[in-house]
């Protein structure tokens, strides 16, 4: 295992100055942070093949080797210049894909391995991992004696999977990964009678003129993935490779304002470089750039651009809504969400994959922005017909933690997690904790013997601990112990402490005051007193909250009010009629219908879950504290005769949603219902209330039973 230079700049960073964050570690190299998670695992398995502990990443403390080990892993690390990099599997791998797709020579097992410099064995394991890579691109890796290893399927097929691996490659890459790509590419166009070096400038003049012409600058990512791309849609056709589009694809594209100048491209460089003008190479141009990162000013946008625009505030509203959080700099977040999306949506009609290397820490760290974020991209994915990977939903994840973490009262909250129990207790109440709420939480672990050793910091904003603890608690800290599961109670008392700041409401005052009533008596007890006072004080707010909490049944608080009509009325009639036991209930008032349909005949429908169930809310009433739902089941599909509106939906579900997020489990219960097949089955053949009734009934009895279980 070798270390690419990269990962040598960060380490040695890292021995230097232990105790940096992340973001200032890689601010002081000049990477992306995506370039240290990216070879954080590399980085570890060297230092444990070298004998070395691996990475301590703390939010506390920064990142930092172990001290004793520091010394000798810069010694390691300054001799690591002189010697021959060694590819990792996935870089071999990348290399094996490029090598086969570009060069027309037979390429042996031998030939292979002296490429990537490594044995037959790890060769044909290599093919292996290339092999099953493939068939997720729709492409063959077949082999016989006289021809070789070589990549088979269509030619768009195989153009998009190097497109996808150029991409990966230059992402991160150093000046060598950037060498051996080019090295790669530049060989079979001297073998094909050109000279790489009037091509490779040929190809970056244009660029820049195609830069001009769509008045967008390409990032340094994009270029160089685009000028390698060219470079291979010039041998590739001299190969007599012509990439084929399908009547839609092609209509698409066509429709691209990115289009003409694709074509006008294409025309130049069959003439610069002698090779035939097709016009599977302007369509596939075109897709290259209309899949490229843009930011547009939001003035002046194409009609394509508008509509896009269009669906990011519409996709930002559902969020707003359905969360109860509303973001500041709102034009910014749908800069960059637009930014995003417009390529996303490229990649996901093509299948271009794109690998977000963070997706499992945000999955692990966003979880519930993830399940919002999973709803209100069904609107977008309807309106473009696409669906949407977690890879790609979690760039759209990471820019909402963003934008929250902008707002004091909705940043990132401290909380510090003291347990005895096994990791994998400790995981299941992580979990439930960063499941509670929409807020980001960086959650820190401490033993008790720790804690008392360390004490409790002052950015800590609460404190959850599974075992009775000694040392003393700040005032403005929450302190909550539990078993190695949250109660639903516990559970509400955390979003109170977390989203509404309910322990920092005059206790911090009322302490002192007590403390210093007190001690005009016992001048002497003044600590003490104080630590009482605060344990006294916490304790009555937690009991209010239990007694509060108490009387709620959730088995039953998650049902929706249901109603039935066998009338076929008008659209609008039917909404107000969803949501009247809502009315009825004082949950909200008739305007909150009015304004449901308001959104409606605005922006048509952006909600739903399945075509067949209608989901329908506005922003959290003012003063709602309490989340609710009312479904309605209609005998005869819904027509709305609006343009653009072909849903028939059988359901309509109206959420109240709330700004303390009790909404969420409504919206968990309705998704477990919809998700059991037998129970939407029955709920959509339902031709009276008391079978609907029934049917959300049967679901409810059945999961009471597995949490008994």
């Amino acid at each position: 295992m070798q270390l690419d230079h990269l990962a040598v700049d960060i380490l040695k960073k890292i021995a230097a100055e232990p105790g940096m964050t992340i973001k200032m570690l890689c601010e002081r190299i000049g990477l992306p942070q995506r370039n240290f998670y990216y070879r954080r695992a590399k980085i570890n398995d060297w230092l444990m093949a070298e004998g070395f502990s691996p990475l301590l990443c703390d939010p506390r403390h920064g990142v930092r080797l172990v001290e004793e080990d520091a010394r000798e892993v810069l010694s390691k690390l300054s001799v690591l210049h002189g010697q021959q990099y060694k590819l990792s599997a996935e870089e071999r791998r990348d290399n094996l894909l490029l090598h086969l797709a570009c060069h027309p020579e037979p390429a042996f097992t031998h030939h292979l391995s002296e490429l990537n410099l490594v044995s037959r064995n790890t060769t044909l394991e290599d093919l292996s991992l290339l092999k099953q890579h493939l068939q997720h691109q729709q492409l063959t890796l077949a082999v016989d004696k006289k021809q070789g290893y070589r990549i088979e399927g269509s030619d768009l097929a195989r153009r998009l999977a190097v497109q996808q691996t150029l991409q990966h490659v230059l992402k991160y890459s150093d000046n060598q990964a950037e060498s051996r790509t080019a090295q790669i590419f530049l060989q079979p166009l001297e073998k094909r009678g050109k000279n790489p070096t009037e091509v490779q400038q040929r190809i970056e003049s244009r660029l820049k003129q195609t830069e001009q012409q769509l008045n967008r600058t390409f990032s340094d990512k994009d270029r160089r993935a685009l000028k390698y791309m060219m470079m291979f849609s010039v041998l590739d056709t001299l190969k007599g490779h012509y990439p084929q589009f399908t009547p839609v694809q092609t209509r698409f594209l066509r429709e691209q304002t990115e289009c003409e100048i694709a074509a006008a491209l294409n025309t130049s460089l069959a003439r610069d470089l002698g090779f035939p003008e097709i016009s599977g190479n302007t369509l596939f141009f075109s897709l290259l750039f209309s899949a490229s990162k843009k930011v547009t000013p939001l003035q002046g946008l194409e009609q394509a651009d508008s509509r896009l625009m269009a669906a990011v505030k519409q996709l930002i509203m559902q969020f707003q809504a359905l969360s109860g959080v509303y973001l500041l700099d709102v034009e910014q977040l749908e800069s960059r969400l637009f930014s995003h999306l417009g390529p996303a949506i490229h990649r996901c009609l093509f299948g271009m994959h794109s690998k977000n290397v963070l997706k499992e820490e945000i999955l692990q760290r966003y979880p519930l922005i993830f399940r919002l974020c999973r709803q209100i991209i069904v609107s977008l994915e309807q309106e473009y017909q696409v669906a949407f990977c977690d890879d790609e939903l979690s760039y759209i994840v990471i820019s909402f933690a963003a934008w929250l973490d902008r707002r004091p009262e909705t940043g990132e909250q401290h909380i510090l997690l003291v347990t005895e129990g096994g990791m994998s207790s400790t995981a299941i109440l992580e979990n439930q904790l960063r499941n509670l709420t929409v807020l980001p939480l960086l959650i820190e672990h401490l033993s008790a013997s720790q804690l008392q050793q360390q004490g409790i910091g002052p950015h800590i904003r609460l404190v959850v601990s599974t075992i009775g603890l000694r040392c003393p608690i700040p005032s403005h800290v929450g302190f909550i112990q539990t078993q190695h599961m949250l109660t639903d109670s516990e559970k509400q008392q955390l979003r109170l402490l977390l989203e509404h700041n309910i322990e920092a409401v005059g206790i911090a005052e009322l302490v002192n005051m007590l403390v210093a009533t007190a001690s005009r008596l016992a001048p002497q007890q003044k600590e003490p007193l104080r630590q009482e006072f605060s344990t006294i004080i916490s304790q009555f707010i937690q009991k209010q909250q239990r007694r509060s909490f108490s009387s709620t049944t959730p088995s039953t608080s998650l049902l929706p009010d249901i109603a039935f009509t066998g009338r076929q009325s008008g659209w609008r009639q039917l909404i107000r009629k969803a949501a009247q036991p809502l009315v009825d209930k004082g949950c909200v008032g008739v305007e909150y219908a009015r304004a449901i349909i308001r959104q409606i005949e605005q922006r048509g429908i952006t909600t739903y879950l399945t075509p067949d169930i209608l989901l329908l809310h506005d922003a959290p009433p003012q003063g709602a504290t309490e989340g609710a739902l009312s479904l309605l089941k209609l005998k005869h599909p819904l027509e709305f005769g609006l343009p653009g509106v072909t849903l028939t939906p059988r359901v309509i579900v109206i959420l109240v949603p709330t700004t303390n997020l009790s909404h969420i489990p409504l919206l968990e219960t309705l998704n477990a219902l919809i998700s059991d097949d037998e129970v939407l089955n029955a709920l959509l053949q339902a031709s009276s209330l008391k079978a609907v009734q029934s049917a959300v009934l049967s679901h409810s009895l059945s999961g009471t039973k597995e949490k008994s279980r």
